[in-house]
C-alpha cells in the first residue's frame, strides 16, 4: 500500500523556480507543508541567490520546481 506522501523531493536536491522575470535558485531543506503529490507538497528551500531583505529560506510549491543537476 502506498503512503500518502511516498513521493516527495529528497532534501539537499538543488531547484530552480520562475522569480521575477527570471530563474530562483536553491536547495530542498526539508517539507514545510505536506501534500498528496509532489507537486502538491510545500517545501523549504534555502535560496542560492535571496537578495538583500528578502529571507534566506523560501517556501514553494512542488508543481513550481524544476530539479538543477
Amino acid at each position: 500500500m502506498a503512503t500518502k506522501n511516498a513521493s516527495v523531493i529528497p532534501d539537499g536536491t538543488e531547484v530552480s523556480w520562475p522569480y521575477r522575470g527570471t530563474r530562483g535558485h536553491g536547495t530542498i531543506q526539508s517539507v514545510y507543508k505536506r501534500g498528496t503529490t509532489t507537486g502538491s507538497t510545500e517545501y523549504n528551500i534555502r535560496e542560492h541567490d535571496h537578495h538583500p531583505g528578502e529571507p534566506d529560506v523560501v517556501h514553494h510549491y512542488g508543481r513550481a520546481l524544476t530539479r538543477g543537476k
